[in-house]
């Protein structure tokens, strides 16, 4: 799969790869043992790499995170459930610092999906070891990278709170019932409601959930 780099940063060309970044920890998450032995053994090589940590879950990642600090952080989006983008959220909103990349396996990821959930880049995992360490890379240098055909992006991306509406109200729910399940008063539903129309482009509950479904935003 063809990538493109979005902002990419200034580089000296007369240098390695490698030394255009900082040493830096790296931490894997997945649910597949092979792909977290696969995957440390191809970062642990890269002489940026000062570490490379793994987890096998949004939790454990989470407690090695709070320990090791690392700087980019790998997820794959096959965690059980929604863990894989709470840990995205979590990490955005604790430590913005990370960098981070989300690993989808079947099914594509909208990089506007990817955006919204704090990650700089999405990889498929079915690219080749090398185009996957590659792209590691260049994000690790400051890089914005995803796949070419999903460069598709909001103009204003929705808050949490915001995406939690749009999931409600896709699922039919009148702004009462959406009051009640968020325990929000009415009027902010509105207020969200109405933001979330302005930053889909739409007018509507039908636009609004017909275009979050285009870009990936809803479970």
């Amino acid at each position: 799969m063809t990538l493109v780099t979005v902002d990419r940063v200034e580089m000296d060309d007369e240098r390695a790869p490698d030394d255009r970044c900082q040493v830096q920890q790296v931490l894997v998450v997945d649910e597949n043992e092979l792909v977290l032995a696969g995957l440390r053994a191809l970062l642990s090589a890269e002489r940026w790499v000062g570490s490379c940590l793994t987890a096998g879950s949004a939790d454990a990642a989470w407690q090695v995170a709070r320990r090791q600090n690392p700087q980019l952080v790998l997820v794959s989006t096959s965690l059980g459930g929604r863990s894989a983008l709470e840990l995205c959220h979590t990490f955005k909103e604790r430590m913005p610092h990370v960098r981070i990349v989300l690993m989808s396996g079947e099914g594509r990821l909208s990089a506007a999906s990817a955006q919204l959930h704090g990650a700089v880049a999405a990889v498929p995992k079915q690219m080749p070891a090398a185009a996957i360490v590659s792209t590691i890379r260049r994000v690790a240098a400051g890089a914005r990278v995803f796949a070419k055909g999903a460069a598709s992006t909001l103009p204003e991306q929705l808050s949490q709170r915001e995406l939690s509406v749009l999931q409600h109200l896709a699922l039919g729910m009148s702004n009462q019932e959406v009051a009640e399940a968020l325990c929000l008063s009415r009027w902010t539903v509105k207020q969200h409601t109405s933001a979330v129309y302005r930053k889909l482009g739409v007018r509507n509950r039908a636009g609004a959930a017909s275009r979050a479904q285009h870009l990936g935003l809803l479970p």
